[in-house]
């Protein structure tokens, strides 16, 4: 009978040999970010487990089906070293690769606080360039690999000694055709992790853990492989048209409104936006009340409008510059800008409209061109420049990883500004202040250091912020001119409440007009990425129809809020609460003004709460999707 089902036992042997990886790699991975998950109950723990091992399995399943298809196929080569060797080569192709995904997050998570998933193929234009830097600051992660691959190899080669096993394999006997199909169907089940319809899901175990500790309990193979497969957006009804609409009406205008209060007489004035890579709310001496890493921007706040309660609708670079400058927040796993899954998609953005009224429009971007499709984006949505890396003059100020350094590139967008016919609309998203945090080296030394890295970057791109200004300021367009100074999302982070669900996403928003003594002060209202759109078309006295997913910041018509969507969870934040929604049902609400660090679950005791919040970011999915699957985020 034992020698029915050897080739079975072999096969679990180097199956449980990953398991026994992944697992390792959980361990690690909890080791490299303990500090980014918050404390876990007994009960937790022991969820977390059980749902590892299900999300290992299935990820081991599905990755190695050739593998066991292999193993499993009868044929007269089975016992050979040369069929032997096949397998094995298949065994660790496949594996190895899955092993390096795996450290990478190890890594990688403090800056995305999800697994990776699909959506890494927008790095794959800069590949070259960072995968030296990469293996320079991460090397230590290959060792661990090449370790974990010997440890793989010592007990894989005990799984099968030819002399110790006694073999029949060129046909199928009765008992070894049902013990084949027995393991065949219980691998099938154990790879969609479920014997019900509904299969394994990243948000499966929420019933039973925290949300913060989904990551713990997934691994990257099963996210990467997850979001490979569900790309596409599904048309969703939760409510009628009309109540989603009127929740999330997306058709605006500001037609026979009066005008903004802080340009009465609509004044045709140029435009700045200035869209800092991961310049968080945390780095803000004024907006925390200590000494900051932006002195510079602080100052700033401090003669402009500056939105204390400002957040992002992503967590990425890809999901912020098209919240910003298209107001379309980041509700899919895969960004919009890859254009993998939905090739012709067309958004508006606010150059589309300023176009309307003759402005001149350019946007501005140091790293080499094609870098998340950035170019293809501003190029076909109104746009009529991008300047990038290859327009820059001197390749010499390029840092050699993403490109040029943020203290020329500035002052090249400041006189490429002076060149553009006014009125104007110039956007630059600035470079520097990315991993691996490098600065030119005249600057070696002179900046103060902080728990985190990123801070003497902050600090080198708030340099080249005033140094900006002081520039533009000799300019005839500067007193004419509304500047919008954001991030693109939130940077890395030692602070326990800015490593929260809802920290996580904190960011400055300030509005800026030389001599414009109105547009001055505090204002504490939830602001957003999105938000910012219309809030210049209202301000220059747009008032023609328009797309945005945001409103007016300065208008009082509807109950502000703010949305955004991390590793398949969906959360939607009021002024007091904020709710996790998994796209079936609330999981998660906190009172985050009494509860900073997310401990009070109450979504079962503040049902009311739960239930307009859930409303909402209902409307927002639906009309998201219906948006993107139908391709009506250009009206133009």
């Amino acid at each position: 009978m034992l020698k029915e089902v050897q080739h079975i036992i072999i096969l679990l042997k180097r199956l449980a040999i990953l398991l026994l990886l992944y697992s390792l790699c959980r361990a690690l991975f909890y080791f490299f970010n303990a500090d980014l998950f918050p404390p876990i109950l007994f009960s937790e723990g022991c969820w977390i487990f059980i749902y590892g091992i299900r999300y290992d399995v299935s990820a081991i399943i599905v990755l190695n089906s050739l593998f066991i298809v292999l193993h499993l196929l009868p044929n007269k080569y089975w016992e050979t070293k040369f069929y032997q060797t096949i397998l094995k080569i298949f065994f660790y192709l496949v594996n190895i690769v899955a092993l390096i995904f795996e450290a990478s997050d190890f890594a990688y998570f403090k800056y995305s606080f999800k697994r990776i998933t699909s959506d890494i193929v927008f790095m794959e234009h800069d590949a070259p360039t960072l995968m030296p830097a990469f293996i320079r600051d991460f090397w230590y992660l290959l060792l661990m690999v090449v370790s974990m691959f010997l440890f793989a190899e010592f007990l894989y080669r005990k799984t099968f000694n030819r002399l110790d096993w006694n073999f029949n394999f060129r046909k199928f006997s009765r008992v070894k055709l049902i013990s084949t199909l027995l393991v065949v169907s219980f691998l099938f089940i154990a790879a969609r992790g479920n014997i019900s319809k509904q299969s394994l899901t990243p948000n499966s175990g929420n019933s039973h853990f925290s949300v913060s500790l989904n990551a713990l309990a997934q691994n990257t193979s099963f996210t990467l492989l997850y979001s490979l497969k569900h790309k596409k957006l599904e048309e969703k009804k939760y409510l009628t048209d009309e109540k989603a609409n009127q929740y999330c009406n997306i058709i605006q205008s500001f037609n026979g409104k009066p005008a903004s209060i802080y340009n009465p007489e609509k004044k045709k004035l140029n435009v700045v936006v200035i869209i800092l890579e991961s310049f968080s709310r945390e780095y803000s001496g004024f907006l925390n009340g200590n000494e900051g890493y932006m002195p510079f921007l602080d100052s700033l706040m401090q003669q402009g409008m500056v939105f204390t309660n400002g957040w992002a609708n992503g967590k990425k670079s890809i999901e912020g510059i098209p919240a910003v400058l298209s107001s379309v927040p980041g509700l899919v796993n895969e960004p919009l800008l890859n254009y993998g899954s939905y090739p012709e998609l067309k958004m508006n953005t606010i150059a589309t409209y300023l176009k309307e009224m003759n402005y001149s429009t350019a946007f501005f971007h140091g790293g080499s061109n094609g870098t998340m499709n950035f170019d293809k984006y501003i190029l076909n949505s109104g746009f009529d420049k991008y300047l990038g890396k290859n327009e820059y003059p001197n390749q010499n100020d390029d840092d050699k990883v993403w490109g040029i350094f943020d203290e020329p590139f500035f002052q090249y967008f400041n006189g490429k500004l002076n060149e553009m016919q006014q009125p104007f609309l110039g956007a630059i998203f600035s470079l520097t202040s990315h991993h691996p945090f490098t600065i030119p080296s005249k600057y070696n030394g002179k900046f103060k250091q902080g728990k985190e890295p990123i801070v003497e970057v902050i600090q080198y791109t708030d340099l080249s912020l005033r140094q900006f200004f002081k520039s533009a300021s000799q300019q005839l367009w500067y007193s004419n001119t509304l500047f919008v100074i954001t991030a693109d999302h939130t940077g890395p982070t030692s602070d326990e409440f800015y490593k929260t669900r809802v920290g996580m996403y904190r960011i400055p928003i300030v509005l800026f007009q030389p001599g414009n003594n109105l547009l001055k002060g505090r204002n504490d209202e939830v602001v957003q990425q999105t938000d910012i759109l219309p809030t210049v078309l209202n301000y220059v006295g747009y008032d023609k129809s328009f797309i945005s997913f945001g409103h007016d910041m300065f208008s009082s018509e509807k109950e502000r809020v703010t949305v955004n969507s991390l590793g398949n969870i969906f959360q939607i934040m009021s002024d007091r609460y904020s709710l996790l929604y998994d796209g079936e049902k609330p999981v998660e609400l906190y009172d985050y003004i009494r509860d900073p660090l997310l401990k009070n679950n109450l979504v079962n005791e503040q049902k009311q709460i739960a239930e307009k919040l859930t409303t909402q970011i209902e409307a927002y999915i639906q009309v998201f999707n219906s948006s993107i699957i139908h391709n009506t985020l250009s009206q133009r």
